[in-house]
């Protein structure tokens, strides 16, 4: 199959060597730089910084990421939470190399924490857009990429990792953060989820657990 041509040229990127940041370095990241437009830079600027806060909040590809419309944030179903609801997860089978889709019934964003800032994103965003049935970003990969590459120097991919690498510390169970960022193996999360026998300490010690 031969690449987009948009990508003929571009050294593919890979995790191996990546440094995983705290989220106020990324946050930092996200607010360093903004494409130059000629018009409505205030709408543009707050949409791009809504665009990579997703691809990190969700750890979503940027085609489920891009497949967004308003009407699937919903604000006042959880008081700590905005949810997705329904996000589409596009999961590529190894054998066929066909993909597949399915949904992510809910995807939260925390409106507290270390991550509310990128929720901050979101939601400034969403309350600018009128209707609810069209798509966030009305433009396609090619175009997200260039976005993400300009502001940051990073590419989209760069954001689900880090994303993954977050929620792994909340997930100790890969299996857990499988269902939650919405992947088929288990095991490519394997650099995420890192378990410390000392968090099992009273359960081997037949302990009550707190």
């Amino acid at each position: 199959m031969c690449p987009q041509p948009w990508l003929i040229g571009v050294k593919r990127r890979t995790l191996d060597y990546v440094e995983f940041e705290r989220p106020s370095e990324l946050l930092d990241m996200i607010e360093s730089k903004s494409w130059p437009y000629k018009t409505n830079r205030e709408f543009y600027g707050c949409r791009d910084r809504a665009l990579i806060s997703l691809l990190y909040l969700t750890c979503g590809r940027i085609s489920e990421v891009l497949s967004l419309t308003k009407k699937q944030f919903v604000f006042d179903e959880d008081p700590d939470f905005i949810i997705i609801k329904n996000m589409v997860v596009v999961k590529r089978k190894k054998k066929t190399k066909r993909k597949r889709r399915s949904i992510r019934d809910e995807v939260p964003l925390p409106k507290s924490g270390p991550l509310s800032p990128f929720t901050h994103f979101v939601t400034e965003y969403l309350t600018i857009l009128r209707d609810p049935e069209v798509k966030l970003f009305k433009f396609g990969r090619h175009r997200a990429w260039q976005i993400v590459r300009f502001i940051t120097g990073k590419w989209c991919h760069y954001f689900r990792s880090q994303g993954e690498s977050w929620y792994g510390k909340i997930f100790s169970n890969i299996f857990a953060l499988k269902d939650f960022v919405g992947v088929v193996d288990a095991s490519t999360l394997s650099d995420y989820v890192k378990t410390d026998w000392k968090d099992y300490r009273d359960r081997i010690l037949g302990r009550p657990q707190s």
